[in-house]
């Protein structure tokens, strides 16, 4: 088995284990929002490694983004500056 056969055989594994190829992205962003479909897009492009470090899941070929817990100070920061 040649380098090329082993490359390939791997490829098909990889695919054939791996959920579908996204379309769209789950997102609470605003519309027009630039830094978030520039995030959009990178999670499209960079699917695989988003699911792979826990960042997002794939659902019906939506990409679902996973939210990260606050720490309480981060929390009332986030309070106290929006109110």
């Amino acid at each position: 088995m040649s380098l090329i056969d082993i490359r390939r055989r791997l490829e098909w594994l990889q695919a054939a284990s791996s959920p579908e190829a996204p379309t769209r992205v789950l997102t609470d962003a605003a519309i027009g929002d630039v830094a978030a479909d520039m995030r959009a897009a990178d999670a499209l492009a960079n699917w695989r490694t988003w699911i792979a470090t826990g960042r997002a899941s794939v659902s019906n070929g939506v990409l679902c983004p996973t939210l990260l817990e606050m720490t309480e100070s981060e929390g009332v920061t986030s309070h106290i500056t929006a109110h």
